[in-house]
């Protein structure tokens, strides 16, 4: 698929605003004083207009994020108006982790600090600290314009978002790229990153690039030197790759990697693509320092489930990687939950108090809204035979309010 023209002119939007919310920071952190950091920062925060800065920054980049889907499916001839608005306001003015503007960026203090604590002189610390806070206001705003197109995305019958990069990208962005998501489990982002939503339907997904943004992560890794490619996936992951290897399968590897490197849990659970009854799984790392012939590498990779007979599929080799079974449906292993996506698939509609049809977002609205329902009755909500004490009140008040005024996202 084309990249929208709307879509385009949101990004490049987005970005002179988070571009304007760094700047900003920077000038700030630049008056704060060596000698006092934590007190010159605070009063800093309280009267230099930083956080209102930042806070109008979000609400314009929540603004943009909630109607530009609407140009982006017309122009794809795929328009479905939406069931109902999204509040930019509910994305401005606080972070994503729900602290407010002022704690968040307030952390940079205290993030110094524990650098000169470590060793670091003074003037690196200070400069680290000027990156750090530039770093979190970019991507507060960043989050505003992704949460809130998220949630218009997902008011949206038949309509998802398919996730394209701004190279460069790191490896984790890379295996996410092209994927279409029918139910959003919510934009997974890493400080800094520049990923953007393409909202369309899955049958319109076919492949291409324009504009510089790249859906395909096997296009995006053979458009690398191979030192960028090694950087990036690591070597031996990276020639794993280039001898066949499955992209997603080498870079989620690493995510239950042992000290050492050589032994990963990664897809080593019953359901695991390796498996449990298989032994220990060795990463690429382990495999590579064998140095066998490149026939008995390749069937080692295999072995061990980095080659796949599926082979380099950009969209994943692995069925429920790519079919989205809904947040609850394991890839398709719940019955259930697969039966209610495929009808949903079907049908063009979905059935919003149906908890196997609703996005990650919604579900965590609706199961907070549910606690907080039964404490009102004076009931505990985790347990039928244990009271409600104020404690647990308060805990499911708090997390009640967390997602009504996010909307259930996580940024």
């Amino acid at each position: 698929m084309s990249v929208p023209v709307a879509v385009v002119s949101q990004y490049k939007a987005s970005q002179r605003l988070q571009s304007q919310a760094a700047l900003a920071a920077r000038r700030a952190w630049g008056q704060v004083q060596a000698s006092s950091i934590s007190e010159s920062w605070e009063a800093i925060l309280r009267s230099s207009g930083l956080i209102a800065s930042v806070s109008a920054g979000q609400l314009a980049n929540a603004t943009a994020g909630a109607s530009y889907s609407a140009d982006a499916l017309a122009q794809q001839g795929l328009y479905e108006p939406p069931e109902a608005f999204v509040n930019p306001a509910g994305f401005a003015g606080v972070a994503a982790d729900g602290r407010t503007l002022e704690g968040l960026l307030y952390s940079t203090a205290p993030y110094v600090k524990t650098l000169i604590g470590g060793g670091m002189d003074v003037s690196t610390a200070m400069g680290a600290g000027a990156k750090h806070v530039q770093m979190l206001a970019k991507t507060t705003v960043a989050d505003a314009g992704r949460g809130a197109a998220g949630v218009d995305i997902a008011s949206r019958r038949g309509v998802g978002y398919v996730r394209m990069l701004n190279p460069p990208s790191c490896s984790r962005c890379s295996v996410l790229a092209g994927k279409f998501y029918r139910w959003n489990t919510g934009f997974r982002r890493h400080p800094g990153c520049d990923c953007v939503h393409v909202a369309s339907t899955d049958k319109a997904v076919s492949g291409g690039k324009s504009e510089g943004l790249i859906h395909d992560p096997y296009e995006y890794f053979h458009g690398l030197s191979e030192a960028e490619q090694n950087k990036l996936y690591t070597k031996a992951g990276a020639q794993a790759i280039r001898d066949g290897a499955d992209l997603f399968q080498v870079v989620n590897s690493r995510r239950g990697m042992k000290p050492g490197g050589l032994v990963t849990t990664e897809g080593t659970s019953r359901r695991g693509n390796f498996g449990r009854a298989n032994g220990p799984r060795l990463t690429p790392e382990a495999i590579y320092q064998k140095n066998l012939s490149r026939a008995e590498t390749l069937k080692e990779l295999e072995r061990y489930g980095y080659i796949l007979p599926g082979g380099q599929d950009p969209l994943g080799a692995i069925r429920g990687q790519r079919d989205g079974f809904g947040a609850l449906g394991r890839g398709g292993t719940r019955v259930g939950a697969r039966q209610a996506a495929l009808e949903v698939r079907r049908t063009g509609e979905r059935k919003p108090n149906d908890r196997y049809n609703m996005t990650e977002a919604e579900r965590r609205l609706f199961e907070a809204q549910l606690r907080w329902n039964a404490v009102r009755e004076g009931r505990n909500p985790y347990s039928s035979k244990k009271p409600l004490t104020p404690d647990i009140a308060a805990r499911v008040e708090k997390d009640f309010r967390r997602w009504l005024a996010t909307g259930g996202q996580v940024f």
